[in-house]
């Protein structure tokens, strides 16, 4: 399970930017998960709930946001969505494409606390 691993370099990643902002706590993170990472959302989630126990985001929330497969035809310029994988423009036919999103997995926000002197 990759995810599992995918977590502890969020977790360093996120309290590496709640040390550089002088943050007392992070209450939530949210991440935006491509249909096509190859992330499952469910194992993430499951991962980050074991893996932030004992650690200084215990009570951060995890808010994860699936963003669809989506690709511009090289031929026509049709944006459109890649539905069921069926990878050709839903306007010519044509099988060459850009991928416009839908693969990623990214770090969207981390609300943090601030520190109060």
């Amino acid at each position: 399970m990759h995810e599992r691993s995918l977590v502890r370099a969020l977790l360093r990643q996120v309290e590496g930017l709640a040390e550089a902002h002088s943050s007392s706590r992070v209450l939530s993170i949210r991440v935006r998960i491509g249909e096509f990472s190859g992330v499952v959302p469910e194992l993430l989630a499951s991962a980050y709930e074991e893996l932030k126990t004992g650690t200084t985001l215990r009570d951060a929330t995890l808010d994860l946001e699936q963003t669809p497969l989506e690709a511009a035809c090289k031929q026509c310029g049709n944006e459109f969505r890649i539905e069921r994988f069926k990878f050709e423009c839903d306007r010519c036919g044509s099988a060459e494409l850009t991928i416009r999103g839908g693969e990623e997995m990214l770090l969207d926000s981390v609300t943090m606390e601030e520190t109060r002197l």
